[in-house]
């Protein structure tokens, strides 16, 4: 069957591409007036002898715009220096040459393949008209962010022409200067370069920025302050590569899947403000891909098939899995799903457009529904290897090799079908090229490995790309490449030589995703001569463990600059999920716009910087210094003391610096299934590299800062360090010293229940108050969610600093892997001991411990919205919504879909597929208030109960039924909704009901001394 003839016609892109050209010519008359709004004399002199010439070449249009600037002279003659400041603002959003009447315009702008660095091309650079936006998005997102006082403070500026005096650092330059009024100046070759200008000047004149889990702009000085600028030139900054991006394709599963335009539009903010200028675009996707395969014959419920559930949607797209489980007949709510996420993508869009950002859209990359060999017969498919053990119906996919002509016609077919569409819904990409995210084998073994083969794959998908948009640029994650036993150098060299060989050197981007820790870029001669980007991965699943590979990210993209290929073209940051060690992202971020030239003087000495141009004025990248800034920027001046710093600066050392060659973060035992001997490799091991006295050392630091009480380092001492001894003693047959014992006497019921446990609610709290949170926290179950969503409880702020998100985040985060990784870790050994010994008396006393340390753990991640469940099962719920449904629904429908979206929330940070306990059971799972309490616990509380019962009994444990008790209760709670009719539904709070500051105290007292003997028997 030849399907080619019912191809849309491609005439959308042609003619696009003519209007662009069409509207160079208006944009390079406003670029004039533009630059000569920019000179006071020249503006007072040029417009009163020449504005009427320049009408009469521009036309009436641009004759009545400068017929209303020419007042303007006098105002400037004048000396009204009040004046200039509107007059310019003025003049950067009107007369901009990245702006017109029409809303098109062309800016100046270097040619792609002509921006290579100086030291490997030294030739001129062309210049190129390319279609833009005004600076108009930068006030915008002033006015978002910042306070009412900084609104007017600042005049950004596009001039495309920027560029510094060094050899290295050559791209989205900015330059942040003061002017006499008080006003800041920031210029930018790009907007990306505004953006990053305006985080310059935030970062280094109010010392405040935002990250993932706050920001500190309500702390700005009241009066703008001025930047540092001793010579008075403004400070100009530029990056060493090209490109800044962001994202993974399944971090849309782990971080992104529920979130809203509000969620989206700040990440969309703090994307700007660190630069980026290049991000993937995947959501709603499958929008696309249903208008095809419709087009093509397929049906909603064969198309259900093969989309999967809303938590799972990043895998699909990958071919690793289809369809969906545990819900039956879900077709309707998914596709009421795939259309909420369309019309969520159009905001993400049409900002990305506004920012001018590159984004990275999908591509036809071979899988298809299972449906379509029955539906073309004479086509020839293959499956796609198992993934996971997912088996026959929910992986093993269908797809079509790019050797066969049909994938060249889909391929064709689904470019145009997305281009149509997002252009018909007004937020297409404006870009010089159209990148094209496309993972062939990502986790999947190819039909054919043989070199020949892999070169003839990629060849086909690398023609039938251009020959759907000649603009193309194929987009892939190096992951693929990890599988050793696959990819020899060989087959690697193949695999790109086929991409080479049709013309893809400079029309293919290689995201190495795992840069710090598995660098193929090392291994491929630079990919063979094919453009890559310097990737830090850094987490799996979203989970929360403390890790990084500081000095490999601080050395790493440099190496990767000087590489001798030289097609090092950008630097990102590819996590699987977000929240979780933001320092060693943000670092990643501010090395672009490190000098190479001072950061590497040694590989930099014999490049020759160019002639003209302001120089950048750099000292070397200082990891101290550094760290010092974002402390200050992060909890305030007055917060970063020397016992602070120390405590971070130590954590530095220890949890974000993995020397060992550990290839990822390390999990708790307390998220994993139980059992005696709990050690798990892999991506997640259970086995901590860092020195763990030096990481409780710096906890001790850090909490202890933020103890203000007057018996400061001396309240409570603590029972559990008198129970623990009691217990050890006991155990070793020595006495017990009879004060001990009667103190572990008194305190005894705290831990005959965990959730008998007080909450210790901040003594702002009345005992009514208290007793009602705490009976909420514990049997408020079934609190009908859209309470859950509307409630307001909230604590009164304390004075400052204490008010600091970030610093109540990272006092949760730290407390957190203290009382996970080595409290938990030590009991746990202790009950082994106890159990080895058939110590019936301490199997209960370890296993109490174990369980009430857990119940702390929940305790302290229901503090703060980032480590509480009850967010991600809300957001869920939320975006469940019949925008757009063509048929009835009423309340129960809601109501079922909300708990449909619920489910696969739910399921993918526990059980990861449709039966628990298997490969990718506890993956992406979460230390959050919620899944810790309602999931881990239970499993924990069967293990130490079955223990004692085999001891009781006299015999040996029986693990196998052991999990059968487990994978029970593990079912229950993931299936249970929040919904507000039926037995079994649970809901989670979403708003903390007690203070961080105050707990964390607590459990500090109550848990150090734990901390210090286990951390010092783990580092033997």
């Amino acid at each position: 069957m030849d399907m080619v003839a019912k191809l849309p016609s491609t005439e959308p892109l042609a003619l696009q591409q003519q209007q662009r050209q069409h509207q160079h010519q208006h944009g390079l008359r406003n670029a004039l007036i533009y630059r000569l709004l920019h000179s006071r004399i020249f503006i007072a002199t040029l417009f009163i002898w020449c504005w009427t010439y320049l009408a009469s070449l521009s036309g009436p249009e641009v004759f009545t715009q400068v017929h209303a600037l020419k007042d303007s002279a006098s105002i400037l003659l004048s000396g009204q220096e009040s004046s200039w400041k509107s007059i310019q603002r003025s003049a950067s959003q009107q007369y901009s040459p990245l702006s017109s009447s029409t809303g098109s315009y062309a800016t100046l702008r270097l040619d792609e393949s002509e921006q290579d660095h100086p030291h490997f091309n030294n030739k001129k650079r062309a210049v190129t008209a390319t279609p833009s936006i005004s600076e108009q998005p930068l006030y915008d997102l002033v006015k978002r962010r910042l306070p009412p006082a900084y609104h007017e403070t600042f005049i950004f500026t596009l001039v495309p022409g920027l560029t510094p005096a060094s050899a290295t650092n050559i791209h989205d330059t900015f330059r942040v200067s003061n002017r006499d009024n008080g006003t800041i100046m920031i210029e930018g070759a790009t907007l990306s370069g505004l953006g990053a200008g305006l985080n310059y000047y935030l970062r280094n004149a109010c010392e405040v920025e935002m990250s993932w889990s706050g920001d500190r702009f309500m702390d700005v000085p009241n009066t703008p302050p001025a930047i540092q600028d001793p010579e008075g030139k403004g400070v100009i900054r530029a990056s060493f590569v090209p490109w800044r991006y962001y994202m993974n394709v399944v971090t849309f599963g782990y971080s992104f899947a529920f979130w809203d335009w509000k969620r989206w539009e700040r990440e969309l903010d703090w994307m700007m403000l660190n630069g980026v200028n290049m991000a993937l675009a995947m959501v709603g996707q499958e929008y696309v891909f249903r208008e095809m395969y419709e087009s093509l014959g397929a049906t909603r419920q064969e198309l259900n098939g093969f989309f999967s559930g809303p938590a799972f949607m990043a895998w699909q797209r990958m071919g690793n899995i289809q369809g969906s489980w545990g819900v039956t007949n879900d077709t309707r709510f998914k596709h009421d799903w795939i259309d909420s996420q369309w019309q969520l993508q159009g905001h993400i869009m049409r900002r990305m457009n506004e920012f001018n950002m590159t984004a990275i859209l999908p591509s036809f990359n071979g899988f298809v529904p299972r449906e379509f060999p029955a539906k073309f017969p004479h086509i020839k498919f293959d499956r796609a290897s198992d993934w996971d053990f997912l088996g026959e119906v929910n992986s093993r996919n269908t797809f079509i090799s790019s050797t066969e002509p049909f994938f060249a016609n889909l391929t064709s077919r689904f470019i145009q079908t997305q281009s149509t569409l997002y252009q018909k819904h007004g937020f297409a990409p404006t870009t010089d090229k159209n990148y094209y995210l496309l993972d062939l084998f990502n986790e999947l073994r190819p039909v054919c490995t043989k070199q020949e083969c892999l070169r003839s794959v990629t060849n086909g998908v690398m023609k039938a790309l251009k020959a759907a948009d000649p603009k193309a640029v194929w987009v892939m994650q190096s992951w693929f490449l990890l599988q050793s036993d696959i990819w020899k150098q060989a087959e690697k060299k193949a695999f790109f030589d086929g991409i080479l060989e049709a013309g893809g050197g400079k029309d293919a981007f290689i995201m190495d995703l795992y840069s710090e820790v598995r660098p193929q870029w090392e291994v491929t001669e630079g990919f063979f001569g094919i453009e890559w980007g310097w990737s830090m991965l850094n987490n799996f699943g979203g989970t929360q463990g403390m890790y990084g590979a500081l000095d490999t990210i601080l050395a790493g993209p440099f190496e990767g600059y000087r590489q001798t290929a030289k097609k090092m073209r950008g630097m990102g940051i590819t996590m699987e999920g977000i929240n979780n060690n933001e320092y060693v992202y943000q670092i990643v971020f501010d090395i672009p716009w490190e000098s190479v030239e001072a950061t590497d003087p040694e590989h930099s000495k014999n490049l020759t910087k160019p002639s003209s141009g302001q120089e950048l004025k750099q000292s070397g990248l200082n990891k101290q210094k550094h760290l010092e800034g974002y402390i200050r920027r992060r909890y305030g001046s007055h917060r970063a003391t020397p016992t602070v710093l120390e405590a971070w600066e130590t954590l530095s050392q220890t949890v974000w610096n993995c020397t060992t060659g550990q290839v990822g973060q390390s999990r708790s035992i307390m998220d994993s299934t139980p059992g005696l001997d709990m050690y798990r490799p892999g991506f997640m091991t259970t086995q901590f590299w860092y020195n763990q006295t030096r990481v409780v050392r710096a906890w001790n630091q850090f909490v202890g800062s933020v103890d203000i009480s007057p018996n400061k380092g001396k309240q409570h001492s603590s029972f559990i360090q008198s129970f623990i001894g009691a217990t050890i003693g006991a155990t070793s047959g020595k006495p017990i010293n009879p004060t001990t014992q009667l103190a572990v006497k008194e305190k005894y019921f705290l831990l005959k229940d965990p959730k008998a446990h007080k909450t210790g609610i901040a003594e702002s709290f009345s005992s009514k108050m208290r007793e009602a949170i705490r009976s909420t926290v514990e049997q408020g179950h079934r609190v009908p969610p859209e309470e859950f969503l509307d409630m307001d409880i909230h604590l009164d702020d304390p004075d400052p600093p204490m008010s600091n998100s970030s610093l109540r985040y990272d006092l949760v985060d730290v407390t957190r892997e203290v009382l996970a990784a080595v409290v938990i870790p030590g009991l746990h050994r202790e009950l082994v001991v106890a159990y080895k010994a058939k110590d019936l008396a301490s199997i209960r006393s370890w296993g109490r411990l174990i369980l009430d340390c857990i119940s702390d753990v929940d305790r302290i991640l229901s503090t703060h919205t980032h480590f509480m469940s009850g967010a991600w099962i809300r957001d869920a719920r939320v975006s469940a919504k019949f925008d757009n449904a063509t048929t009835s629904y009423n309340d129960e429908d809601l109501i079922k879909y909300r708990d449909y979206v619920e489910y696969s929330a739910r399921n993918q940070i526990t059980w990861w597929g449709p039966l628990g306990q298997k490969p990718l059971a506890d993956y992406a799972g979460k230390e959050w208030s919620g899944v810790v309490r309602g999931f881990y616990y239970p499993r924990w509380q069967i293990f130490v109960n079955r223990l004692t019962t085999a001891v009781l009994k006299g015999k040996q444990l029986d693990y196998r039924a052991y999990l059968e008790d487990s994978v029970k209760v593990e079912a229950k709670w993931v299936s249970s909704t929040s919904g507000k009719n039926g037995d079994g539904r649970s809901a989670y709070l979403v708003t903390p009901i007690e203070d961080t500051i105050n707990v964390v105290l607590d459990l500090w007292y109550k848990w150090r001394g734990a901390a210090e003997r286990y951390a010092e028997t783990a580092d033997k």
